[in-house]
């Protein structure tokens, strides 16, 4: 009985599984198999008079293949080692016949049939020794059916634990779901208001760009008011030109140029004045200019803040809508459960 635990080895000690247990088993390996298969045999006959344990089987296995797994089971007995190993395998099977549904009734059962055969055989087989032998044995189902109940405890932990954690479970759906349904109502008002931020910008943004260009239209009707100046200019200054010259004229013809004089002196006086309203019609032109540059400048950063708030509206209603058919997903996956 090497590499057993300290716990282990106290639970062997108590049951008195000794070596020389082990050792007696292990001598009579050869009778072992020489009865395996009537131990077998027998045993089988026992079940097939119990339905359920015979739908039981039909349902994951079959009789002929669950006999050659008892065979190796009863030569089990006598392999003479009892180690952490053998432990772990043996509660490592009684987890599976757990899982398929097999009761702790019959599978404790078990060992007392397997003992009731064991006995009847041995006893005509090695009529001398059978009962060192029966009893040798009965301490490894002994060890085996504790294991068993070991690995029956186990997974009635582990279908606690599933309990448990399907109730938090539960219960994190139950919350997730009352705050999906908040969430829900939040989000429709979030995606309402972002539309209608979104429309509104997307309006702000069209008439920014219709501004713009009433505003370049403008500023192209203006220029061509500083054009009509400039044209005002150029006769102003011909007008000034001819007055000169009929000044001179008048100074030439002497007494009969007084009249032409007078005409050319006012002739030059409009050219003057024409002169000056040209000078205030360009500087109040070029002031409206620089108004209107600003302005022009205004409406373009005002159209740029309109469409980047359009973009952002729309990403944002796209983001509630995200949101609203994640806490639908929720909502659903919360009734599957």
């Amino acid at each position: 009985m090497s590499s057993i635990s300290a716990t282990r080895q106290k639970q062997l000690d108590y049951m008195g599984l000794t070596a020389g247990d082990l050792k007696l088993l292990a001598d009579h390996r050869p009778v072992f198999k020489k009865v395996v298969n009537e131990v077998v045999d027998h045993f089988y006959n026992h079940v097939g008079n119990y339905p359920e344990l015979v739908d039981l089987i039909a349902r994951f296995s079959t009789i002929d293949r669950l006999k050659e797994t008892q065979k190796m089971y009863w030569l089990s007995m006598t392999d003479g080692i009892v180690d952490d190993a053998y432990i772990e395998q043996r509660i490592a099977i009684g987890l599976v016949h757990s899982r398929i549904g097999l009761s702790e009734d019959y599978y404790l059962g078990t060992y007392m049939v397997y003992l009731d055969i064991a006995t009847s055989i041995f006893q005509q087989v090695i009529p001398d020794s059978w009962h060192l032998v029966i009893q040798a044995l009965s301490k490894m189902f002994n060890l085996d059916s504790q294991l068993v109940l070991e690995a029956y405890e186990k997974k009635e932990k582990e279908k606690e634990k599933l309990h448990q954690l399907a109730d938090d479970q539960q219960h994190t759906l139950q919350a997730i779901t009352q705050i999906t349904q908040e969430l829900t109502g939040m989000i429709s008002e979030l995606n309402e208001s972002a539309m209608a931020i979104s429309n509104v910008a997307k309006e702000t943004a069209a008439s920014q760009d219709q501004a713009q260009v009433m505003l370049t239209e403008l500023t192209g009707e203006i220029q061509q008011i500083g054009k009509m100046g400039e044209l005002i200019r150029e006769i102003s200054d011909q007008s000034h030109l001819v007055g000169l010259n009929a000044a001179i004229e008048a100074a030439h013809a002497g007494e009969f140029g007084r009249g032409f004089e007078v005409v050319a002196s006012e002739v030059r006086k409009l050219a003057a004045s024409s002169r000056d309203a040209q000078g205030k019609i360009q500087s109040n032109l070029e002031k409206i200019m620089k108004k209107l540059s600003s302005v022009q400048q205004e409406s373009d950063h005002t159209s740029r803040g309109a469409r980047s708030q359009a973009s952002r509206s729309a990403e944002l209603a796209v983001f509630a809508t995200t949101m609203e058919k994640l806490s639908l997903d929720l909502k659903n996956l919360e009734q599957q459960e």
